[in-house]
């Protein structure tokens, strides 16, 4: 009851305060009426005893025990009503701070849903990758069936172990046939996860077998997309590749493929893998698998890695013809798996929002300082009447607070804009990407920055009204000064933002650079005019290679037919698009001891045409021709450039028999018959690797990409293409056209949106910069407009004057620019890993940071320069 009263009996309190203060006074003038005095001498004598009314009623409030509370309420109406008097002053800081909270808020939500989130498994701490190679290739990703059930056999670290792959077909029913995005997982995948279907079941040990597999697992979309959301769709079939599939269930919504998703959209369906030991392509040495685990109980990841590296050397001296003699085991968290080619970026740009954020916080603090220094008599007013440094610097702490919890506000409305722009413009490689938004852990943390922002930014100012002599202030009447302290301290504040700028100016200008440098790199082939589409093909009618080959030669003459059409060809792997296939290289005249120990190379499947079509460089030897394929009996390879440096370095590889694959001398033996340039394969920056090319009639079922080089547009072509397809077989699905430079770009998407959001981010800390700058400059000039008349008295020209103010204000943008190349010497190893073809101290991206910013904040401090030239003398001496 007596906490309520204090509560809500505020006002009746106060009144009867009041009364009695007033009776303390009474009482006491009414004794010194009695002893003699005036009515008016007593009244004075009995305040002067009775001392400061406002300090009493303040220490009987502190007895009722509410006084922080109310001083604090108190603080925070008086601070909104001091900076609504201001409104240029309050937007200016709120902007300021709003822009660096906003870039910080939006980017730390990406790097919370990205890295910091757990993924959304049943116990994802639990989970781990798998991967079966050499000790030469940590970045390896696959491992074979049997592979696997040797690991299964031999070790006691994991729950399960479940295997996936990609997969695909084509879907009839209604309309046109369509290809569908699918993977084929084991029994145990979904398990392995922790993920149970929203309808049916899931997969049964008994179907993941060579011949029960046809069963599938629909994904949420795909199954509102194409059935309506029905429920009674599960125990139907449907028609994949002309044959019939069950359908066991439905996907959750909320499940999330990620790294299991070899597509840039998620798999549509899901099928047992369907492997067993005795089929050709479960082998121990057929990688094409990948594997992810579930830790058993109380084991750790270096426990699980120590034991499988145990088990390693044994496998390898059991198996020599399928292992190599290093066999390594990697293991590796699987969201450390899943971030681990993104990770260094995000951090990146999550260091360089935290220079916005303190290159705002810069500016705050230089806007805070120029207004505390202008509020000098006030604040010298408020001591003399009794407030104490510590009142004074609660009170100006209370409204850089507010400031900056207004900037967090709007910055949160700006993060959001930004976050939505910023999900919009990613790479499709950043993974976990719709898992980001500004949720209530972004919000609290925001909330926290903005707090704490306030402090620090109020902290000098506070500290400045907490230590100034108020009598020294009252008697220099309406002017107020600022020591030689606060003047230096304000300087160094804008070298400290000239230096945050050049930091990220300078690390704009190596990633600019470095784009350059990739997008200049050769890729080994003419991508101007180039365009490539997939086809499918599946069935009865193509379960023969004759059938297939067939339909590949008609495609390719109907397309080549084409007005506008130059060349046509057909491959297996693109270039750039995303995939692979590496095999073992066989030489027939170097035997070795261990097939498994043979090189890997790029294996191509191609059309005679192809290197026409792709304008890859012959450079000795000759191209594929009909005649080749017209006799697979006697089968010809063509290699690289890197193939024949690596592997024959003092000999010539023409005319040479080799074998791609596994070696089998049941099979005939390839002759080399040319060599070609070199073909960049996975990306931009990447080294060139050894690659082999095959005829596609050896693998008629692999090449299954067009390309095409054509004069046509991409609707044209298109329709093209499929008219021209449809008259091999109108029911074999087309996918888009897509231009060999749109694939080129998309390799190199990363680097250029890194490059182009930490240029946003320069970009902005130089805006801040110069606008501190010439914040600072016209501030110093309005104060210092009494000593420029003086000087224009006593005879200085308005060049002096000019030159004085600028030679001041660029001495301190000198030293912020010599601290920002030191910092970036400091932090070379931070960018070295996001560059190519440049040096983390590259001296072209210094020296252009280095102008860039000069020129900027010279034309910064040339504007109140030129102010002070044309001070009014008689205006100006007014001050003294």
């Amino acid at each position: 009851m007596s906490w309520m009263s204090r509560l809500f009996g505020k006002r009746k309190r106060e009144k009867e305060l009041e009364e009695e203060v007033r009776s303390h006074l009474e009482m006491a003038e009414q004794e010194h009426v009695e002893r003699g005095e005036k009515k008016e001498e007593a009244e004075h004598a009995a305040r002067r005893e009775f001392g400061n009314l406002g300090l009493v009623k303040e220490i009987t409030r502190e007895v009722w025990g509410w006084a922080s509370l109310e001083r604090m309420i108190y603080d925070v109406r008086f601070g909104l009503r001091v900076l609504a008097k201001s409104p240029g002053f309050t937007a200016a800081a709120v902007l300021t701070v709003a822009l660096g909270i906003g870039a910080n808020t939006a980017m730390f939500s990406v790097f919370k849903g990205v890295l910091l989130n757990a993924l959304p498994y049943w116990q994802p701490e639990r989970l781990v990758r798998i991967v079966a190679s050499d000790s030469h290739s940590p970045d390896a990703l696959n491992v074979s069936f049997v592979g696997v059930q040797d690991l299964k056999e031999r070790n006691h670290s994991f729950q399960s172990i479940a295997l996936y792959r990609g997969w695909g077909g084509i879907l009839r029913g209604k309309g046109r046939p369509q290809n569908i995005r699918a993977m084929r997982v084991s029994y145990d995948f979904f398990d392995t996860l922790g993920v149970s279907p929203a309808l049916g079941r899931g997969f049964d040990r008994e179907e993941d077998r060579p011949d029960r597999w046809h069963v599938v697992l629909l994904g949420y979309g795909f199954w509102k997309e194409h059935f309506g959301g029905r429920p009674d769709i599960v125990g139907q079939t449907i028609a994949i590749d002309e044959e019939p599939f069950l359908i066991a269930g439905v996907l959750p919504k909320n499940f999330e493929p990620t790294i299991f998703n070899p597509f840039s959209k998620p798999a549509q369906m899901w099928a047992p893998l369907g492997y067993d030991s005795s089929q050709p392509n479960a082998c121990r040495s057929c990688q094409h698998l990948r594997a992810v685990a579930r830790l058993d109980e109380g084991v750790t990841i270096e426990q699980a890695r120590a034991q499988l590296n145990a088990i390693a050397p044994g496998l390898a001296r059991e198996f020599p013809a399928d292992y190599p003699s290093d066999l390594t085991v990697y293991v590796t968290p699987l969201d450390e798996a899943l971030v681990g080619k993104v990770r260094s970026s995000l951090w990146l740009l999550l260091g360089a929002t935290g220079l916005v954020l303190l290159l705002a916080c810069t500016n705050a603090m230089n806007l805070l300082l120029s207004r505390a220094t202008a509020r000098q008599r006030e604040m010298s007013l408020r001591a003399a009447l009794g407030a104490s440094p510590l009142r004074l610097a609660r009170q100006l702490l209370t409204e850089a607070a507010l400031l900056t919890m207004l900037g967090g506000a709007a910055g949160v409305l700006l993060a959001k804009a930004g976050l939505q722009a910023f999900l919009l413009w990613a790479p499709v490689n950043i993974p976990r990407l719709d898992e980001v938004r500004v949720d209530g852990g972004v919000l609290l943390l925001t909330s926290v920055a903005s707090l704490l922002t306030g402090l620090l930014v109020g902290l000098m100012p506070a500290l400045a009204a907490s230590r100034a002599d108020e009598r020294e202030t009252l008697q220099q009447g309406t002017r107020s000064t600022e020591g030689i302290t606060h003047r230096r301290f304000r300087s160094t504040l804008i070298a400290l933002e000239v230096a945050l700028a050049f930091l990220l100016t300078a690390g704009t200008g190596l990633l600019l650079k470095s784009l350059h440098r990739v997008l200049a790199v050769d890729p080994g082939f003419q991508a101007r005019g180039l365009s490539v589409s997939g086809y499918s093909l599946a069935g009865l009618r193509y379960a023969k290679d004759e059938a297939i080959i067939q339909f590949e030669r008609e495609a390719m003459e109907r397309v080549h037919a084409m007005p506008g059409v130059d060349a046509v060809a057909i491959v297996s792997t693109l270039p750039l698009g995303g995939s692979y296939d590496q095999c073992g290289f066989h030489i027939q005249d170097r035997p070795l001891p261990n097939d498994s120990d043979a090189p890997s190379v790029d294996r191509y499947y191609v059309s005679a045409d192809y290197f026409r079509a792709m304008g890859i460089r012959l450079l000795r030897g000759r191209f594929f021709t009909e005649a080749d394929v017209a006799t697979p009996l006697a089968p010809v390879a063509i290699i690289s450039e890197t193939t024949a440096r690596q592997i024959w370095p003092n000999e010539d590889p023409l005319g040479k028999h080799i074998q791609l694959g596994g070696r089998d001398h049941r099979k005939p033996w390839a002759t080399i018959v040319g060599i070609v340039g070199d073909v960049l394969q996975y990306t931009l920056d990447s080294s060139h690797t050894p690659d082999a090319y095959a005829l596609y009639t050896q693998s008629p079922d692999t090449a299954q990409t067009l390309v095409v080089r054509s004069r046509l547009g991409g609707n044209a072509l298109q329709r093209s293409i499929e008219q021209a397809i449809a008259t091999v077989d109108k029911d074999a699905p087309i996918d888009e056209i897509v231009p060999m430079e749109q694939l080129i770009a998309a390799s190199v998407a990363q680097r250029r949106f890194l490059a182009t959001v930490i240029g946003c981010f320069g970009g902005l800390a130089l805006l801040l910069s110069v606008v501190g700058i010439y914040g600072v400059m016209a501030y110093q000039v309005g104060r210092r407009t009494g000593e420029i008349g003086i000087r224009m008295a006593l005879g200085a020209s308005s060049a002096t004057i000019l030159r004085q103010v600028v030679t001041e204000g660029m001495c301190w943008v000198f030293v912020g620019v010599a601290a920002g190349a030191a910092a970036s010497l400091g932090l070379r190893g931070v960018m070295a890993s996001q560059l190519y073809g440049v040096g983390p101290t590259d001296a072209t991206a210094f020296v252009a940071a280095s102008a860039v910013l000069l020129l900027s904040a010279f034309s910064a401090c040339c504007v109140p320069a030129r102010r002070a030239m044309k001070v009014d003398l008689t205006v100006a001496l007014r001050y003294e």
